[in-house]
């Protein structure tokens, strides 16, 4: 873990039962506490991944914004 320096987005479905939300939120507070630039973007309601149309479209912009501030928009 200490040798993360990749800036991560976390993202989480809160009724996830594959890997509790514990995980996730441990994992984003480990990373804040090494100063690795994070974000935990937690999604009410969805398991695994994202079904419904208003959270996987949460989860598209979080990702192109995401992206964008690290990588620079698309030319």
């Amino acid at each position: 873990m200490k040798s993360v320096s990749t800036p991560v987005l976390v993202i989480h479905g809160e009724a996830d039962v594959r890997v509790p939300m514990s995980q996730g939120v441990e994992f984003y507070r480990a990373l804040k506490q090494l100063n690795v630039p994070t974000r935990l973007l937690v999604l009410p309601r969805q398991p695994h991944g994202p079904v419904e149309p208003k959270m996987s479209l949460a989860t598209m912009n979080a990702s192109l914004e995401w992206m964008d501030k690290y990588l620079g928009a698309p030319k």
